[in-house]
């Protein structure tokens, strides 16, 4: 029980690159406190890396044809790689990779402070993205089931006329 508890209570005091560390774990891949604990230690302090600059960072580009999910990806584990990065240089780094397009605008009108906050829109962003996408699906299914309802009736008048 209080393995549970401070598997839960670990992520809440997370910043910067460590949190990115932390959403980027596999769900349910670590079932105990000393695991976690372990890949914490492992990642952040066992195998000691040179530090990379943040300017790096402003060399990653999202792709014509990538999803936002999979730069959002590309750009945390770059992020990860360099010390102490600043909040405001990880904000600018990111919208400066992203294609030009509706949610680039949307970052831009609201302009977001904390990558916490970019990464927040993000989400909200793909969200609707994705109701939208299913929203567009779901009338062609009730379309379908309409044009099988016709059919059945054309036979059953078909089969009416003999």
């Amino acid at each position: 029980m209080a393995d549970e508890i401070m598997c839960r209570a670990f992520p809440t005091m997370l910043k910067g690159p460590v949190r990115i560390w932390f959403s980027g774990l596999t769900p349910n891949s670590i079932s105990t406190f000393k695991e976690l604990s372990a890949q914490f230690a492992s990642h952040f302090i066992g195998g000691h890396r040179y530090k990379k600059s943040t300017a790096c960072l402003m060399n990653i580009k999202q792709r014509e044809d990538e999803t936002l999910r999979s730069y959002i990806t590309r750009f945390n584990k770059k992020a990860l790689s360099i010390d102490e990065a600043d909040d405001k240089i990880l904000v600018a780094a990111f919208t400066n990779g992203l294609q030009k397009g509706k949610f680039l605008f949307s970052l831009y009108k609201n302009d977001p402070k904390t990558m916490s906050d970019v990464l927040y829109r993000t989400t909200k962003y793909m969200n609707v993205e994705n109701a939208l996408l299913a929203q567009e699906k779901q009338p062609k299914k009730i379309e379908r089931q309409e044009d099988v309802q016709q059919d059945r009736g054309r036979k059953m008048a078909r089969i009416g006329e003999r």
